[in-house]
């Protein structure tokens, strides 16, 4: 029975905390809501610790982490964990993110009386993971008590393919906290970069994975190169499996003395206040963080018009969406921004209205609040005054 006098234990389950956007927004989320006292967790992660794992455990979140590889073990060890903590009485509420911790908290329930709630969090479309991933998470999503999606597009996927009752499915954007940018740590990092004052700075911040298009970019930059070829600078921050084929696609491509690969950062704010423009070159987005993380900055960003991708940058009015696997119309739009510093600050200014508005992290925090609190025994009222009711999937 949960002791409404005291915040409800939350197991959050992820595949690892390194540096990518599911990871930001677990620290955010975790960090906001253990410092308002309204939730106390535990960070269970299926392999390392990581950089993120360790922030937390700086800030005082308790972080356990398996260390396992693989997907059968990090499933099967995964659920043996969860199982054990729920017998023990120490958890309140289950809380998984991605496939594999979805599966993992799915398997660990069977059997278990009584029941304790799980939440899963769907952060994206799926389409490009593997066949049995694909067919295991659909025939055990289900089992799942909530399922929170970061956008329509992603609940929609969830309700069509996945066949989770749509009573189930609750959209909870991604949010961040509202900052300024630093015209000083925009100057300083452009001084290092050797930026002339009227070059534009383009930036990719994201995993050097296929899915995220780190290829179609430079595909793109090589036809910019042709187009303009002064002006202009790229710099990719991030790391990935593709990081061999992109540095070399960089080479192939003549691009190395404007394109330049800086690998994962602990801080992407000053990137961000550095660049004129981010570009998201998807292939599949659930909702990009990157994105917001921009726009919360007041720069415009050009991205492929894949998933909830949509339901953030505003064509034409915070930034530029071009059909996806489109090279070509990815440059012309860099090309068109390059070109227009106008543009460039209207669009900025507006994403950063648009985000302040609709994808605050206080939004983001009240919204899973009180979808714990739908599922907590006694379930207990979130005040009108914070709470904020998610939307449903129709």
């Amino acid at each position: 029975m949960v002791d409404s006098s005291r915040p409800p234990r939350v197991l959050l389950v992820v595949n690892s905390l390194g540096f990518g956007g599911t990871e930001r927004m677990i620290e955010r989320m975790t960090l906001h809501l253990t410092a308002s006292g309204q939730v106390r967790y535990t960070i269970l992660s299926l392999e390392d610790e990581g950089p993120i794992g360790a922030r937390l455990r700086a800030a005082g979140v308790e972080v356990l982490a398996l260390g396992h590889r693989g997907a059968l073990r990090q499933v099967l060890g995964g659920a043996l964990a969860i199982r054990r903590m729920i017998r023990a009485g120490s958890v309140d509420l289950v809380h998984t993110f991605l496939y594999r911790s979805h599966c993992a908290g799915r398997v660990a329930r069977l059997g278990v009386s009584p029941r304790t709630p799980l939440v899963s969090s769907e952060r994206c479309l799926g389409d490009n993971r593997g066949l049995l991933t694909r067919q295991v998470n659909r025939l055990t999503s289900r089992w799942s008590d909530r399922v929170l999606v970061v956008s329509r597009a992603v609940g929609e996927r969830t309700a069509q393919r996945d066949g989770v009752p749509r009573d189930r499915v609750a959209v909870v954007p991604n949010g961040i906290e509202a900052v300024e940018s630093d015209p000083r740590s925009r100057a300083r990092l452009r001084r290092v970069l050797r930026l002339g004052g009227d070059e534009a700075l383009l930036l990719y911040l994201g995993r050097l994975h296929r899915e995220k298009g780190p290829d179609l970019l430079v595909t793109a930059l090589e036809a910019l190169q042709r187009r303009l070829p002064d002006g202009w600078r790229c710099v990719f921050i991030g790391d990935g499996p593709e990081r061999g084929q992109v540095r070399a696609a960089v080479k192939t491509h003549g691009l190395a003395d404007r394109v330049f690969l800086m690998g994962a950062r602990s801080r992407v704010g000053p990137w961000i206040d550095a660049c004129d423009a981010l570009v998201v070159p998807s292939r599949e987005e659930g909702m990009p963080v990157a994105a917001i993380e921009a726009m919360m900055r007041g720069r415009p960003v050009v991205a492929s018009r894949v998933g909830g991708t949509p339901e953030v940058v505003l064509d034409g009015d915070t930034g530029i969406l071009v059909p996806p696997e489109d090279p070509a119309a990815l440059g012309t739009a860099l090309a068109r921004l390059i070109g227009d510093s106008g543009l460039r600050r209207r669009m900025g200014g507006r994403g950063r209205e648009v985000a302040r508005a609709c994808f605050s992290l206080e939004r983001m925090a009240e919204g899973t609040l009180h979808e714990y609190e739908r599922l907590l025994p006694g379930e207990r009222a979130v005040s009108a005054a914070g709470g904020v009711a998610a939307a449903r999937v129709r």
